[in-house]
């Protein structure tokens, strides 16, 4: 009996300190955002043109995607022919850049897609590409 009274008046209280566990949780969580890329993807699901020409393009643009029913699709957001200047030239100023890649589907009409480059260059795009992928040379 002498044993279990023993035990009972050794309840001292804990100190359990977690500032260290949260400095880890922090520069973990600083590590997974420094590293983590930001790829910009259109939203929709296109086949693109082939060319054996093709070459990567850096970051820094602004993606006008171009389905094949003719819709247009600017970054995140869905707009006609008409509205393609006024949609490019706000995310132009928005992502601080002047490239626009237009991204479109295999079977877009060519004039479509001339109209929406030159709505780009008209959004003050200096750089305006057209994006394919890559095929047999």
């Amino acid at each position: 009996m002498r044993f279990l009274n023993r035990r009972r008046a050794d309840h001292r209280p804990i100190d359990l300190n977690v500032i260290p566990l949260i400095d880890v949780v922090f520069f973990l969580l600083i590590f997974y955002v420094i590293s983590t890329a930001f790829v910009q993807e259109t939203a929709v699901t296109l086949q693109r043109p082939v060319s054996s020409a093709a070459s990567p393009v850096g970051d820094g643009f602004v993606p006008v995607a171009i389905v094949k029913s003719g819709a247009i699709q600017v970054g995140p957001q869905v707009v006609d022919l008409a509205g393609v200047r006024d949609a490019v030239h706000a995310a132009l100023d928005a992502g601080n850049t002047r490239k626009a890649v237009v991204i479109p589907d295999r079977e877009v009409p060519t004039g479509l897609l001339l109209a929406v480059m030159d709505a780009c260059s008209a959004a003050g795009a200096e750089s305006v590409d057209v994006a394919a992928t890559v095929g047999p040379r």
